[in-house]
């Protein structure tokens, strides 16, 4: 036979042959199976993480009730404008840490809406940080409010300041009304007087009247954003938390997932559902640090800057900030 040929009839059973012996795992159906179930289940548990880790640093909306979430609804009419605004007042109070009582009367009928900040330094005071009020003695830990006032009185809001109150001795966590105008001013010292001679104290929570200082209203800065719906967000941070350390140490792994496999088998670009967990859980108590000690953005808010915010968002109860 023909050298020539016997090379060419090899080539051609070397072509015929390599199809078949590279390829025998791609027309195998229970291996292609298997490939794509672990590629939906890793994209799964990659989903569910990035979604863990961005609650842990910056819980947003879902974790806030239904009614209660933020509601980008269109601004009425330009000849409903000044109406819609019209009923719309703003109060500043200072109520001890402003941590519990900004949620607290978020909850009240007719309060539309709460942010933390600092107030009561004289105007010539450069714009506070969260340590220099601590350190400090001339600001005062305040909430602001805005609220309906065809819902809400000033009367009955001040009831609630009153009664949601929670002073302190220093500056810091002083009890403070802060009047917009002599008007507003002098229906404050007359309510006050009025308490007073009714009632010397305070019985649910033993305070003397007293102790309620009224004064002007001055510059007001929005707290750092460490701050603003603290409580709100420690506690869907702690669930998270609570969830991430019992992955770390192995609570889950005894779940099966997928084809009885368990879930303490599971690995993710070489890392174990366990590493993942407590990988997460550092990063999150990392970027609380940052925020707690590096972000600092306080910022002034004009009278009236509340109030157009809830304008834009819609005329309810949401947290906005």
């Amino acid at each position: 036979a023909c050298p020539k040929q016997d090379v060419q009839l090899q080539c051609q059973a070397q072509l015929t042959a390599t199809p078949s012996s590279q390829c025998k795992h791609k027309h195998n159906p229970t291996a292609l199976h298997l490939h794509v179930n672990l590629l939906h289940l890793t994209m799964t548990i990659l989903i569910l993480f990035v979604g863990i880790f961005l609650a842990l640093v910056c819980p947003t909306n879902a974790f806030i009730s239904p009614e209660r979430r933020f509601s980008f609804v269109v601004s009425p009419p330009t000849h409903s404008r000044t109406e819609s605004l019209s009923a719309v007042r703003e109060a500043t109070f200072g109520m001890g840490c402003f941590w519990e009582p900004a949620e607290t009367l978020l909850r009240q009928p007719g309060v539309l809406a709460t942010t933390v900040g600092y107030t009561g330094a004289s105007v010539n005071k450069p714009p506070p940080t969260y340590d220099t009020v601590c350190d400090g003695n001339d600001w005062v830990e305040a909430v602001r409010v805005a609220y309906d006032d065809e819902q809400l009185s000033y009367e009955k809001l001040l009831e609630y300041f009153l009664q949601y109150q929670k002073p302190g001795d220093s500056r810091q966590y002083a009890s403070v009304i802060f009047t917009n105008g002599s008007a507003e001013e002098k229906y404050v010292k007359e309510w006050k007087k009025k308490r007073s001679s009714r009632q010397q104290i305070d019985e649910e929570n033993n305070l003397q009247y007293d102790i309620v200082k009224i004064e002007p209203a001055l510059p007001f800065y929005k707290a750092e954003e460490y701050h603003q719906r603290y409580r709100e967000k420690q506690r869907s941070r702690l669930d998270v938390a609570i969830f991430l350390i019992a992955g770390e140490f192995g609570v889950f792994d005894k779940i099966r997932i997928w084809n009885g496999a368990l879930l303490g088998n599971f690995e993710a670009l070489g890392f174990s559902f366990d590493a993942i967990c407590g990988g997460i859980f550092l990063l999150g108590v990392g970027w609380m640090f940052l925020e707690r000690f590096a972000l600092r953005d306080v910022r002034e808010l004009k009278p009236g800057d509340l109030t157009m915010i809830v304008h834009k968002f819609g005329r309810s109860r949401k947290p906005i900030f």
